[in-house]
């Protein structure tokens, strides 16, 4: 059979065991993960690469991750989720060994290409495995606190990847980025399963695509077409403006601010409903507009602490709502839409973003794109009712399996 969740049913809590390792595995293999990307571009300088090189390099684990999510989703959804974790984490593992013996650019690329083979599966998988650990009426909260996994990690990578390299070497950071992805398998390990009905592997549209986590999926596609534009150009505009290296600081009171705004709003979703995420677009926008004016470093703080509560708030709940409108074996079809959503969504965003900085300037850029936020609030109450219908039928149906098991027993 295969496997994909913990116990016969979920805890009614959100830190249970199994929500527990996951987390930590998400935590430990983001550090890994941060500490190889950070690091992969000055490495390659190092081995004598071109800036086209370097840009080959940085962007290099895409390719692999983009053929593979083709096989991710139906892989997810028919074997065991742990082992389809382990072996995505087994392969990048052998990307970092590449990394500390590469001493030429092509090599480095090529184990940069095979760490996007392994990334194609862990993202979605956590996911989809995180979901089938949380209680559903607490499914938004739950996938908030899971979010706080990547803002941590994001936060600690760089420093130590720097830090350690600084102290020895590329080489040896590498090797200690291998160690820390070793404890997140580790912690992986160590997650209890329960079996799922046993379904057979095939690459098909509807095994890739779950058509009922496309409104979602939407939503994430409009968010990252204004927010992407946030991480592609706010330091270049920063500078600009005259905040120098102190732009650096966005994302430290960013990161800070999601560890309340995630958990938070996904709180406030389950208890309130999905109307909650209008005050999320509405922070969203006003750290957008904050960010067009900012010429001192309060402003564009400010502005940080609106787009956690914006973005970082909103990004976890559409999260939940696509795994929460299928049923535990489509997860990893959901957990692909919504992660195909979001890469066409960072990859148009800041090629749109970039025509109307060279026409009109970043200033107003930054106040265009809030208008994507408006279609996310139209999408929303035009979707609302049924998708809040096709949750709780899911829902439903799911609870008439477990009492029906129950007393088949």
């Amino acid at each position: 059979m295969s496997i994909a969740a913990v116990d016969k049913a979920p805890t009614a809590k959100v830190w249970n065991s199994a929500f527990i390792n996951i987390f930590l595995a998400y935590f430990l293999v983001n550090v890994a993960l941060g500490m190889s990307n950070n690091l992969s571009t000055p490495f390659a300088k190092e081995l004598g690469a071109t800036p086209v090189l370097i840009g080959v390099v940085a962007t290099g684990f895409t390719y692999g991750a983009i053929v593979f999510k083709l096989a991710s989703a139906p892989a997810i959804d028919t074997y065991n989720r742990k082992f389809v974790l382990l072996g995505a984490v087994a392969v990048i593992a052998i990307a970092f060994v590449g990394y500390a013996i590469s001493t030429t650019v092509p090599v480095l690329i090529t184990f940069r290409v095979l760490q996007g083979v392994g990334q194609a599966f862990t993202a979605t998988t956590f996911i989809a495995l995180a979901a089938d650990t949380l209680p559903r009426e607490k499914l938004a909260q739950g996938m908030g606190t899971f979010a706080i996994g990547t803002a941590a990690a994001t936060m600690v990578a760089a420093p130590i990847a720097l830090k350690v390299q600084e102290a020895t070497s590329y080489r040896a950071t590498f090797v200690i980025a291998l160690v820390v992805l070793v404890l997140g398998a580790v912690a992986i390990l160590r997650i209890e399963l329960r079996p799922l009905p046993r379904k057979k592997f095939r690459i098909t549209l509807n095994g890739f695509i779950a058509v009922e986590a496309i409104p979602p999926a939407l939503m994430q596609f409009l968010f990252m077409m204004a927010w992407s534009c946030v991480f592609s150009f706010l330091i270049v505009f920063g500078m600009d403006q005259g905040l120098g290296s102190n732009v650096g600081f966005f994302n430290t009171a960013y990161g800070l601010a999601v560890f309340v705004a995630a958990p938070l709003g996904g709180r406030l979703v389950d208890r309130f409903g999905y109307y909650m995420l209008i005050p999320m677009m509405v922070f969203m926008g006003v750290a957008l507009l904050l960010i067009s004016i900012s010429t001192n470093l309060v402003t564009l703080l400010v502005a940080a602490v609106c787009g956690a509560f914006g973005y970082g708030a909103a990004g976890p709940v559409v999260r939940s709502m696509a795994m929460g409108i299928v049923p535990k074996p489509r997860r990893g079809a959901a957990s692909s839409t919504l992660f195909l959503a979001s890469d066409v969504g960072q990859l148009l965003g800041p090629i749109v973003g970039g025509i109307l900085a060279t026409s009109f300037g970043y200033a107003a850029m930054f106040r265009v794109v809030p208008g994507y936020l408006l279609l996310v609030v139209v999408l929303l109450l035009v979707t609302r009712r049924s998708l809040t219908s096709r949750i709780a039928s899911v829902a439903a149906a799911e609870q008439a399996e477990v009492e029906a098991a129950a007393r088949a027993a």
